[in-house]
């Protein structure tokens, strides 16, 4: 199962981060710097807004929309204004308020040497790589069809009615996505999971599947030890447990 360290290196046919040193200025050695001390904060956001229903349909969203998909493989769309806009308003939605990322900007400067402004700036690119990088996956796992009906209950609301009402039966009236969405809520908080009943259980089934290929990619994977080391996942954590 890829995480979001692995989808980062695999991108643009494992071009990314040279890509990122020749549009930022930096050196190889920086941009990787970079994309990893930034990926602790994407993972952290995306983690939080999986156990909210706004968001939760916010991040699905943005995994469905082609601009992202198309960054993961074409630097030029990666660092084109409609990716690093609609990436800014995703990063909005689950890290926070401007100052909250420049917070995290600060941070990730401790940790490598690399001036805040230019981190801000590189957030947005990394973030549509690798948003566009989980559907990619979920494509290959043969998962596509479903994450492009759980983006339609996005669309149209049902996701946070669902969660909502999560804490009922995954049984009841209208259930459909209620009991997938009860199993990932429980999983996620640590809690027993109710199996889905229904004619629809199959169908139940292979939502849960994507949704939890999905949110299992929301790990930051292997990364070295300057980051994980430095204090900067507590800190962020710390950050992104303050005022939005």
């Amino acid at each position: 199962m890829f995480n979001l360290n692995d989808i980062l290196q695999s991108a643009q046919g494992g071009e990314a981060i040279n890509n990122i040193a020749q549009r930022f200025g930096l050196s190889p050695d920086q941009a990787q710097a970079a994309v990893q001390a930034l990926i602790p904060a994407i993972s952290a956001g995306l983690t939080k807004a999986a156990t909210n229903p706004g968001t939760l349909g916010s991040v699905i969203s943005a995994v469905t929309d082609n601009t992202h998909q198309a960054s993961f493989n074409d630097p030029n769309a990666a660092q084109s204004p409609d990716a690093t806009q609609k990436s800014s308003d995703t990063l909005s939605q689950i890290l926070g308020s401007n100052h909250v990322l420049q917070q995290i900007a600060q941070q990730a400067s401790a940790v490598t040497g690399i001036r805040p402004d230019i981190l801000m700036q590189i957030l947005p690119v990394v973030a549509s790589i690798a948003i566009g990088g989980l559907a990619t996956s979920l494509h290959n796992q043969g998962l596509g069809g479903m994450l492009g009906q759980l983006a339609n209950a996005a669309e149209q609301g049902n996701l946070g009615s669902v969660l909502g009402g999560s804490a009922g039966s995954a049984g009841a009236s209208g259930g459909g996505l209620m009991g997938v969405l009860t199993n990932l809520l429980g999983s996620l908080f640590g809690g027993s999971a109710n199996a889905p009943g229904g004619n629809n259980a199959a169908a139940n089934s292979e939502l849960g599947s994507a949704l939890s290929s999905l949110t299992n990619m929301f790990q930051t994977g292997n990364l070295p030890a300057n980051v994980t080391q430095s204090g900067l996942q507590d800190e962020i954590g710390k950050i992104l447990g303050g005022s939005r």
